[in-house]
């Protein structure tokens, strides 16, 4: 959602620049990509630019926010910047940089003077990305720390699930880790929901469950995690067609059906339970044809007559039951006892 400030961004930079000389207007101009070129200019180019050195361009810069932070000009745009102050306290007071600028620029050849004024505003402070935050700009910096503390207690609880939540179980998750973090603890879904933003740790699936980009559940790496991400989300053993047809659904374009075939016999994770037909091992499948799930129902349970013996293999393998006897009859594996009973041979 937008939000507007009483005076249009491109006209506040304006005024405030008729506080500075036109080679420190020029030079923040182009630090700041507020000219023709919006593309923001480092110190170093700049100097080469103007024959000076790095520093020297950073004290130029250094002096011009000065002289326009000591200027009657900003006294006169107080109101923009008692806006913007209005805006992060609405958001949670910490907030993801794309964000902002989003939601104050009119237009985004605009969002480059934001940016300016959030810099210019001593109040605000920028951070850069990490391992675990995308940029952000923060009002104040106990909220940074308690969005920190909240981000970070909610990845630690998740690597402990284990397992994608739902959005109301995240949520639950990230208000219980600020809990004890200071006055922003029972900030509402809306300012949760910004802090989130924030994290590189955190991400949503195709099926909207969040958990960690860890997860393959959350971010797959490949054939093989999108096929489990299917499997996992049907419940019950599909057909490696109708794996690779689910999969080019979710993302937007075909999959070869032989490659998910290929990778699904590769990867311990699926059990082939059928014609075709892959399921999970964490269901409770046994691995192997269907000779092995004998020996595997024999080896716990003993001694079985037939009829128990092929109820048994039914619940880990679609195959006709005379299939079942057929194996059952091969007297390398088996034999039959004198009760009419199969054992392990």
């Amino acid at each position: 959602m937008n939000y507007q400030l009483p005076v249009h961004p491109e006209e506040a930079t304006k005024r405030l620049f008729t506080a500075i000389p036109k080679r420190t207007k020029d030079i923040l101009e182009q630090r700041f990509g507020l000219g023709k070129n919006p593309k923001r200019m480092t110190l170093e180019a700049i100097g080469q630019k103007y024959g000076i050195t790095r520093e020297r361009v950073r004290q130029i810069e250094a002096d011009g926010f000065s002289r326009i932070r000591k200027s009657p000009q900003l006294g006169e745009l107080k109101e923009v910047f008692a806006s913007l102050e209005n805006y992060f306290e609405q958001e949670g007071r910490v907030i993801k940089e794309d964000k902002i600028l989003k939601a104050l620029a009119p237009h985004p050849k605009h969002e480059n003077h934001i940016y300016f004024l959030l810099s210019l505003h001593a109040p605000f402070e920028r951070f850069h990305e990490s391992d675990e935050l995308h940029e952000r700009w923060t009002y104040g910096e106990e909220a940074h720390d308690t969005a920190k503390h909240a981000l970070r207690g909610a990845v630690d609880k998740l690597r402990a699930i284990g397992k994608p939540v739902t959005e109301p179980q995240l949520f639950e998750i990230i208000s219980s880790s600020a809990k004890n973090a200071g006055e922003l603890a029972s900030a509402n879904q809306g300012v949760l929901a910004n802090w989130l933003m924030l994290s590189k740790m955190i991400s949503k699936n195709y099926f909207d469950q969040w958990g960690l980009v860890e997860f393959p559940e959350i971010k797959p790496r490949g054939v093989r995690d999108l096929s489990h991400m299917v499997l996992t989300r049907n419940g019950k053993p599909l057909h490696f067609s109708a794996v690779a047809d689910q999969i080019g659904k979710l993302v937007g374009k075909p999959v070869h059906t032989q490659t998910v075939h290929n990778e699904l016999i590769k990867d311990g994770r699926f059990v082939l339970v059928g014609r075709g037909l892959y399921a999970l091992k964490d269901w409770g499948y046994t691995a192997g044809v269907v000779k092995d799930v004998i020996s595997d129902i024999l080896g716990k349970g003993g001694p079985m007559v037939k009829e128990k013996v092929i109820t048994a293999v039914l619940k880990q393998r679609f195959v006709k039951p005379n299939t079942i006897f057929i194996n059952l009859e091969n007297k390398q594996y088996f034999k039959k006892l004198a009760d009419g009973k199969y054992s392990l041979k």
